[in-house]
């Protein structure tokens, strides 16, 4: 049904999970079936849930027994995502480190709950209400969560139906190598590398390459974070010449992020032209922003 629609490495590792575990059709989405599968021990008890492992290597969910069945599971899928893919006390944890695990846990629900292998063998009504409401039922999730997903999929399919157009109206920019593009342009261009065995939903580091032009004029580019970069395979990356650009290169006010070329001109010279920029500070950054924000709330 959706052909154009491009999932993420999140998703990927959701699927590989499942499909090598037998977790085929949504009734299989249950917490005796993951469990025993996975070889995680459950209990329940009027308390938070909450995850742990052993010293021994045994895996344990603890399941708050006040909360409805649906919850449980929710909240099942939602430590099992620490269990598989997290690693760390949070109790003694920086408060930016446990926000990415939380939110990577809260992305792993929403794909083990509303995976995309299973839902795209469905036949969906061409009404998005009803289309919705299927989804609801099919995989006993609440409406909004079905909504959520479904409008996800939606936009990630549109998303996908238009990049082909961009390749074609733009041949020399998506067609030639991405290093030599990089040096034959006259202006910035940004790439996103995509780490397969990384806890990020998003691309792990982006590489800006900017023009001489720029760099020699402007004391300061602003990344167009609304933009769908082009990703950039492994291979390609490694024949970038390349030089890192730190936390203290970047600054953002007001949810707008620029780069500080004078800085790194300063540090590089006029001869470095691509720089690569961790999305780990990006989101701090970011964090930091908005915190700055909510104080003069």
């Amino acid at each position: 049904m959706f052909i154009h629609y491009t999932k993420t490495h999140l998703e990927h590792f959701v699927e590989d999970l499942y499909i090598t575990h037998s977790i085929l059709q949504p009734e299989d989405i249950t917490i005796p079936k993951l469990s025993e599968e996975l070889d995680v021990l459950v209990n329940y008890a009027p308390m938070t849930s909450r995850a742990y492992e052993s010293s021994l290597g045994v895996r344990y969910i603890l399941l708050d027994n006040r909360n409805s069945p649906m919850k449980q599971r929710f909240d099942f899928l939602h430590e099992l995502c620490h269990i598989l893919r997290h690693a760390g006390n949070q109790t003694v944890m920086p408060v930016p480190f446990i926000k990415a695990q939380e939110e990577d846990a809260e992305k792993f629900v929403l794909y083990a709950t509303l995976p995309f292998f299973m839902l795209q063998t469905y036949s969906l009504s061409d009404e998005y209400s009803i289309a919705v409401q299927q989804i609801s039922e099919l995989f006993g999730v609440p409406i909004d969560m079905a909504k959520i997903r479904f409008d996800q999929i939606l936009r990630r399919e549109y998303e996908g139906e238009m990049w082909p157009k961009k390749r074609k109206e733009h041949p020399y920019a998506f067609y030639q190598a991405e290093e030599e593009w990089c040096q034959a342009s006259d202006q910035p261009a940004v790439f996103a590398y995509y780490d397969p065995h990384s806890t990020l939903d998003g691309p792990d580091q982006l590489i800006v390459c900017l023009d001489q032009h720029t760099l020699s004029t402007r004391t300061e580019w602003r990344i167009p974070l609304e933009e769908r970069f082009q990703e950039i395979e492994l291979d390609a990356l490694r024949n970038f010449e390349l030089a890192p650009a730190a936390r203290g290169d970047l600054i953002c006010f007001d949810g707008q992020l620029t780069l500080q070329l004078h800085q790194l001109v300063h540090r590089y010279g006029s001869s470095k032209r691509n720089f690569v920029l961790q999305m780990r500070d990006v989101e701090q950054i970011f964090e930091a922003d908005q915190s700055t924000v909510r104080r003069f709330l």
